[in-house]
C-alpha cells in the first residue's frame, strides 16, 4: 500500500509539473501533495497568491524521496492514449447519490462530465481549457440559496426549476513567461489571495470571471496586479447579455520578510460600467500598476469602492503556519476608539493556524481558524459597485456581519483521504431596513429615527436578529486520479440552523459515489438574500 501510494503521488507530481508556465487547478485537494512542502520552513513560496505555478509545484515536492522506478512510458500510458510532455488531458467525471433526512427529505443526486487540456507550445507559452457541467438535486439548503441567489455556488448559473438544477462552468487562460521575473496570464477562471480556508481580500467563492493577471516575483517579494471583469446579474433572469458589467482592479504584495514572516498588502477597487445614459467602462485610470488606488480615486473624484488589506504569516517549527488577515472599506480611528458600533466602520479581520504533520503524525493537516466581518462591509452605496460577482460575495460566502470559527482535520495515506470538517457562525439578519447583512442594499437603507434621521450607532454583529449555522462534514475516500482529485467517496453531512423568527434547520445528508474536487469546494452557505 504503501509503494503504491508513493507511485500515485509521484505521477501526481511529473503530470503537474511539465508545463514549464502552466498553473495548478484551483483546489485544494489537487494541491494537497505538494502543500506541506511549499509552506514548510525554508521555503521561498508565496503560498497566499493562488493559483500556484507548475513550476513552485515541480521545485517544492522533493521528487528524490519517492518511488524511484517508474518510467516516462508507464505515466504516459497512465496518463491516457496520446498524451506526452507537451500535451496533456483527462477527464472531469462525477456520479454520485445519497438521501436527505431532517427538515427536507429525499433522495439527491449529482451527475457532471466535463475535461481539462494543458499545451506547452515551447519553454513560455502555456494553453489551459477546463469545461465541465451539472445536473443535480441539490440539498435542502442549498437548493434554497440557489433558488435565492439564482446560482449555484461558485458552479454558474442554475437553470431550471426546484429540485433539479443544472449549470456548468468552463476556464481557460493563456499564460506566457514575458521574462525570467514576469508571467501574463490572460484567460478565465478564479483567483485567491490569503492564507486561510476563507479569504477576506479574494476568495474562490463566486463563479469564474475574465481576468488579465501580471505576477512578478524577484528576490523575496512578489507583486500581482489583476484586472478582472464581473457581472451583477440582478433583473437579467439569465440572459447573459443582459448581466450588468462590473470591473476591478487589485494589486496584491508579498514579501518574505525572513524566513519566518511574510507581510503582505492588498488593495482593489471595483466599479460599474455605468448604463446608457452615463456609459463607462474600464477606466484606464486603474492601469497604473505601482500606486495606491485611494489616491487615485481622489485625483479623479471617483465614487469607486475601494478596499484596503493587509496580512501577516508566521512559520513555526517546520510545517506550522500561523496567519492573519485585516480588511478595511471604510476607516475613522476616533469612531473605532469610542466603541459605539458606527456604521460606516467597515472591518474584517482573521486569525488562524494551519499545521502540517501534526502531532508528528504523518499525513494529518490541522486547521483551526476565525473570521469576523462587522456589517456594511463590502456593500456600497451604489451596489452595482459591491463587492460581489454572480450573486455571490468575493470575499467570505456569508457575505457580511458575521463572525465564525472553523476547525477542520484532514488525513491522507497514498490515496486514502479521511476529512473532518466543522465551522460555527453567529450572524445578523436584515427587516424591512438594512442591518448591514446584505451586500446587495445600498447603505442609506439602514433604519431611520423619526426626528433624528439615520440610525447610525450601535451596529454590532448579530444585533438584530441574529442566526446561527453549524456546518459539519465527514469524508472518507479512495483517490482514483490524483491530477483532478477525482476519488470513490462516502460522505455525511450535518447542519442546524437557528434562527431566531423561524424554526431550527437540520440537515442529514448522506453520499456515495464519484467525486471531483477539480474546483475547491463550499458546502458551507446560507441564505442571506434574496436577489430579484
Amino acid at each position: 500500500m504503501k509503494r503504491a501510494g508513493s507511485l500515485l503521488l509521484l505521477m501526481c507530481c511529473v503530470a503537474m509539473a511539465a508545463a514549464q508556465t502552466g498553473w495548478s487547478p484551483l483546489s485544494r485537494e489537487v494541491e494537497r501533495p505538494y502543500a506541506k512542502y511549499l509552506q514548510a520552513y525554508g521555503s521561498d513560496a508565496h503560498t497566499a497568491v493562488r493559483p500556484y505555478s507548475t513550476v513552485s509545484l515541480r521545485t517544492a515536492m522533493p521528487v528524490d524521496s519517492l518511488l524511484p522506478k517508474a518510467r516516462w512510458t508507464t505515466l504516459d500510458r497512465w496518463a491516457g492514449k496520446g498524451n506526452g510532455r507537451k500535451f496533456r488531458w483527462g477527464p472531469l467525471l462525477e456520479a454520485n447519490g445519497g438521501y436527505e433526512a431532517g427538515s427536507a427529505s429525499g433522495s439527491r443526486y449529482r451527475g457532471g462530465a466535463g475535461l481539462w487540456a494543458d499545451i506547452d507550445a515551447g519553454a513560455k507559452l502555456n494553453f489551459h481549457l477546463d469545461a465541465q457541467g451539472w445536473g443535480e438535486r441539490l440539498p435542502g439548503y442549498l437548493d434554497s440559496l440557489a433558488r435565492a441567489t439564482q446560482v449555484s455556488p461558485g458552479e454558474g448559473y442554475a437553470f431550471g426549476s426546484a429540485p433539479n438544477v443544472t449549470h456548468y462552468d468552463w476556464n481557460a487562460h493563456l499564460s506566457w513567461d514575458a521574462h525570467k521575473y514576469i508571467n501574463i496570464t490572460l484567460g478565465r477562471g478564479k483567483n485567491s489571495f490569503g492564507e486561510g480556508y476563507r479569504s477576506l481580500f479574494l476568495s474562490d467563492e463566486a463563479y469564474s470571471y475574465p481576468y488579465l493577471r501580471i505576477s512578478t516575483t524577484i528576490w523575496r517579494i512578489k507583486y500581482v496586479n489583476l484586472f478582472s471583469m464581473m457581472n451583477d446579474i440582478r433583473g437579467a433572469k439569465g440572459v447573459s447579455s443582459d448581466f450588468q458589467r462590473k470591473y476591478s482592479s487589485m494589486h496584491y504584495l508579498s514579501w518574505n520578510a525572513t524566513k519566518r514572516i511574510n507581510v503582505a498588502v492588498f488593495e482593489a477597487i471595483m466599479w460599474s460600467s455605468g448604463d446608457e445614459r452615463y456609459p463607462r467602462g474600464f477606466d484606464v485610470n486603474y492601469l497604473n500598476p505601482v500606486l495606491f488606488y485611494r489616491p487615485a480615486e481622489y485625483r479623479i473624484g471617483s465614487p469607486d469602492n475601494a478596499l484596503l488589506g493587509f496580512a501577516v504569516n508566521v512559520k513555526a517549527g517546520k510545517h506550522v503556519l500561523f496567519y492573519g488577515q485585516f480588511m478595511l472599506d471604510e476607516f475613522l480611528a476616533e469612531q473605532v476608539r469610542n466603541g459605539y458600533g458606527w456604521w460606516g466602520n467597515k472591518q474584517a479581520g482573521q486569525l488562524g493556524v494551519n499545521a502540517y504533520e501534526a502531532f508528528g503524525v504523518r499525513g494529518l493537516q490541522l486547521r483551526a481558524e476565525w473570521n469576523l466581518v462587522r456589517p456594511f462591509m463590502y456593500t456600497h452605496s451604489d451596489t452595482r459597485q459591491n463587492y460581489a460577482h454572480m450573486g455571490q460575495p468575493l470575499a467570505h460566502p456569508y457575505g457580511s456581519n458575521l463572525q465564525e470559527a472553523l476547525v477542520q482535520a484532514d488525513l491522507c495515506r497514498g490515496p486514502w483521504n479521511l476529512s473532518l470538517h466543522a465551522s460555527m457562525a453567529w450572524m445578523g439578519s436584515d427587516s424591512v431596513d438594512s442591518y448591514g447583512n446584505n451586500i446587495f442594499r445600498p447603505e442609506d437603507e439602514r433604519p431611520i429615527l423619526q426626528g433624528y434621521g439615520y440610525y447610525n450607532f450601535n451596529y454590532v454583529i448579530g444585533r438584530y436578529r441574529q442566526q446561527e449555522v453549524f456546518h459539519t462534514e465527514v469524508r472518507a475516500g479512495y483517490t482514483l486520479d490524483p491530477r483532478s482529485a477525482t476519488r470513490l467517496e462516502v460522505g455525511y453531512t450535518f447542519r442546524v440552523h437557528t434562527p431566531v423568527w423561524t424554526p431550527t434547520y437540520t440537515t442529514n445528508y448522506v453520499r456515495v459515489g464519484l467525486m471531483c474536487y477539480f474546483r475547491d469546494r463550499h458546502p458551507e452557505q446560507a441564505v442571506r438574500y434574496v436577489l430579484r
